[in-house]
């Protein structure tokens, strides 16, 4: 051991047990002046051989340290300043062959105006193979993350905490037109100038730097030149607990954003032009009111007329032109009840009047209404129907109006002495009354182009006998509107020149033992006409001659009766005067009957007030209701109805 060191340094040497040395360090190199017995048991060598180990350390030092090193470890020591400590990292050449990693602790000091170093000596192999291992596992992650965000068609970038740029991935760089990052690096939003509103952006951004995170939040951009619309997401980017920037991404939904504004337009451009339409329908509907009240007043009297001309007369040439006349003003009724009907099955306010009736009843209804057609053209017509009592609850008014029109129709297209036949069937299948009905005719039968359009309104085939047959093409387009409401079939087979059939299934409701119980008291009630003998009943009518003609049937039965040309004047006299009921016409001038009649309510609840209407529908009948009146009666008046419901409500 080298005499630099004093004999008590080298005995606490020699004991030592950590690995310890003592280097001198000059200008070029440094030398070894003493080892440890612990540092001389790490590096394999005999304590007793150390001596000579130190001797010729300069000869062999390259085998453990190399130049380079060497001289990191030289330069090192000289640029530690004043300081008299120093670290030290480096790879060494284990004398058992193995490459390993030292850490050097040292400690500076003077002796003898001799620049010794004391060193601690520390394996960092293990340490260093788990760093090693970490960062090579630190690079693969980032070089896939780096993969990840260069690949990624979402835009991504990141900040500090003054929102100022510090990364940006391939498709941030590419949506924008920038060739490298350098050109956003630590540049704002506000410095890059492609925003309009750059506001709302800061406040967002502020936000999230505050710990908030975004999601999809709509924007406006400029890229290239052009405006974008964005949705973006941020998040606050944290360091040891402290928020240090954020990271946000955003995608171009421009397309999707036009397309929006496009079926926003068309939408308000659907709802403007539904609104039209709907205030088209409103017109459409009051005028057809208007039409159904303007044409059924003139019919109420050319029918009230002509059937008391009928009536009446004992002039056979008198009582056939009375006939024509009363024949012909029901056709014309029957084709503005079909109009009617069409335009409320296509607007789809068409309702049913479920009742309980008897539905063999109803067959044998529209057997005695067919029955005169047939045998006036001398037809063969076979009928095969239930007889007895069949309760169901269902609309009487269309199931006639179906089969009707189907029988009218096989009686007029089949030529004279033809054949037709009606059979029915009945079920109860799943809680329902099932009728089966097959209408066939051996008349002119159909083409196989009409029968595809033949439930279209207006369409009429063109045969020898629709020229000479009244017809509005209508009543095929009612009745498959009708049975498609029923939730019925209809199927039809036809051959032109050989006939047609008609086959139609109609479900019924059930009826409980207490609607049957109910309706066959009612069918045993007894009509007494005379109770209305010596009755008061006011008329409010517009029209003289349908007001007279009311009054003379109620005369007819015992009555009295006065008139009122409008709902005021019925409003006066009714206030002054006392009437057992009144019959009230909807629409009249000045003042109409629903009007009229809830004035009249205000003051007299006890009155009983029938509307007369040309309109009968569901809505029709509520708004008389409604309005305070205890029945409605439609226009033209059947006197049978009229006289039944005032034996009902009359007081």
């Amino acid at each position: 051991m080298n005499s630099i060191l004093s004999e008590q340094e080298k005995q606490f040497f020699k004991y030592l047990p950590s690995p310890l040395c003592v280097m001198e360090v000059n200008d070029n190199q440094f030398r070894l002046i003493a080892l440890s017995e612990g540092l001389c048991n790490y590096l394999d060598i005999d304590y007793r051989e150390m001596p000579v180990l130190i001797r010729n350390f300069n000869n062999y030092r390259d085998r453990f340290i190399s130049v380079k090193d060497q001289e990191m470890i030289v330069m090192k020591c000289h640029q530690r300043k004043n300081e008299d400590r120093i670290k030290l990292r480096f790879p060494f050449h284990h004398p058992n062959g193995k490459n390993v990693w030292l850490l050097v602790n040292g400690y500076f000091r003077s002796v003898n105006s001799h620049q010794l170093c004391y060193c601690q000596v520390i394996d960092l192999t293990k340490e260093k193979i788990r760093f090693d291992v970490a960062n090579a596992q630190n690079d693969h992650l980032a070089t896939l993350l780096n993969d990840i965000l260069s690949t990624t068609q979402t835009c991504i970038f990141w900040k500090d905490d003054k929102r100022r740029f510090v990364g940006a991935n391939k498709a941030f760089l590419d949506y924008y037109g920038f060739p490298s990052l350098k050109s956003i690096l630590h540049k704002t939003d506000e410095d890059m100038g492609w925003h309009n509103e750059p506001d709302c952006f800061m406040q967002d951004e502020m936000r999230v730097l505050n710990g908030e995170r975004t999601y999809r939040v709509h924007g406006k951009c400029i890229a290239k030149g052009k405006e974008r619309d964005i949705v973006a997401s941020k998040a606050p980017l944290y360091n040891n607990g402290k928020i240090v920037g954020l990271v946000g991404s955003f995608e171009d939904v421009t397309l999707e954003y036009r397309q929006r504004e496009e079926i926003e337009g068309l939408n308000k451009a659907l709802v403007a032009a539904l609104k039209n339409e709907e205030k088209a329908n409103v017109a459409k509907a009051e005028f057809m009111a208007r039409m159904s009240h303007d044409m059924r007043t003139p019919l109420t009297t050319v029918i009230g007329l002509s059937e008391k001309g009928v009536e009446d007369t004992q002039n056979e040439e008198d009582y056939k032109r009375y006939t024509y006349i009363k024949k012909a003003s029901e056709y014309l009724l029957s084709l503005l009840n079909d109009i009617l009907n069409v335009e409320k099955l296509k607007s789809g306010k068409m309702t049913m009047n479920n009742e309980v009736v008897d539905i063999n009843e109803i067959y044998g209804q529209v057997e005695g209404m067919t029955k005169p057609s047939a045998t006036e053209r001398e037809h063969e017509y076979t009928i095969i129907r239930p007889k007895g009592t069949m309760l169901v609850k269902t609309d009487r008014r269309w199931v006639m109006q179906i089969l009707i029109n189907l029988i009218n129709n096989a009686i007029k297209y089949t030529p004279r002495k033809g054949k037709i036949s009606w059979v029915i069937t009945q079920e109860e299948k799943e809680g329902k009354i099932i009728s089966h009905h097959v209408i066939k005719d051996n008349g002119v039968g159909m083409s196989d182009s009409f029968i595809k359009e033949m439930y279209e309104p207006f369409s009429q085939e063109q045969n020898e006998l629709s020229h000479s047959e009244t017809s509005t093409g209508l009543g095929l387009s009612i009745v498959k509107k009708v049975i498609d409401m029923f939730e019925g079939d209809i199927e039809c087979h036809s051959i032109l020149h050989e006939g047609t059939t008609f086959t139609l299934t109609i479900p019924y409701e059930t009826v409980t033992k207490a609607e049957e119980v109910e309706f066959l008291h009612q069918q045993e009630d007894y009509i007494d006409y005379d109770v209305l003998k010596g009755k008061h009943i006011l008329i409010c009518e517009d029209v003289d001659i349908n007001a007279q003609i009311i009054a003379m049937i109620l005369q007819k039965y015992g009555m009295t009766s006065e008139i009122a040309s409008d709902g005021n004047e019925g409003i006066e006299k009714c206030r002054h005067n006392q009437y057992d009921a009144i019959l009230m016409d909807i629409r009249m001038p000045n003042c109409d009957g629903l009007t009229a009649a809830k004035r009249i309510r205000e003051f007299n609840n006890d009155v009983s007030i029938i509307a007369l209407s040309a309109n009968t529908y569901l809505e029709d009948i509520q708004k008389s209701i409604d309005a305070g009146m205890n029945a409605h009666i439609g226009k033209p008046i059947d006197t049978k109805e009229l006289l039944k419901t005032l034996v009902k409500f009359i007081r």
